[in-house]
Parts: structure tokens; sequence; C-alpha cells
């Protein structure tokens, strides 16, 4: 399994995120995948694109899910917690 995604950051603010990234198995290939992350308690919501999500109907897609998700945490823990703390703050929900 290859892996690589980015946070899109202009447009990524906790508990939105917004992640584009490139996946590929033995079953699949996706070269330029969008998925948005929702943070919610009990479980994150992620949404793919369209096209992206066509690729992934026939496919588990719990792997994929938790390297997204490691991604978010990633960004959360780097310089990214702290500009997501700010705009929480200006607006009123931290």
């Amino acid at each position: 399994m290859l892996f690589y995604a980015e946070i899109l950051k202009e447009t990524s603010y906790d508990p939105y995120f917004k992640i584009k990234f490139s996946y590929e198995n033995d079953m699949i290939s996706i070269n330029e995948g969008y998925a948005e992350v929702i943070r919610q308690a009990p479980k994150p919501i992620i949404t793919y694109g369209r096209n992206t999500s066509e690729k992934l109907k026939a496919m588990d897609k719990s792997k994929l899910e938790l390297e997204i998700m490691n991604k978010v945490i990633e960004y959360m823990l780097s310089n990214g917690a702290l500009r997501s703390l700010k705009n929480n703050r200006i607006l009123g929900t931290a």
C-alpha cells in the first residue's frame, strides 16, 4: 500500500479539515483524491469527492480512513494545532 496526503491549510480549521491524497494498493489507484474530515465525537465523519467515492465503492475504506486520520492528528500536533486554536478563539468555539 502506498499513501501520501497533505492537509490543505488554507481551507482547514479544527474541527474541519480538507485533505488531498494519493492512495494505491493491489486493487485500486487514486492519484489525486480529496477528502473532508469533520472531527466530532464519537467518530469523525470522512466524506470523499465525487470521483474518489466512485473509485472507493468496491473496497474496504478502513485502512485509508486510518491513514487520513493519522495525517489529521499529525497536523494538529504540529504548527497546525496552534493555527486551529487561534481560529477557534476568533470564532468563539474554544
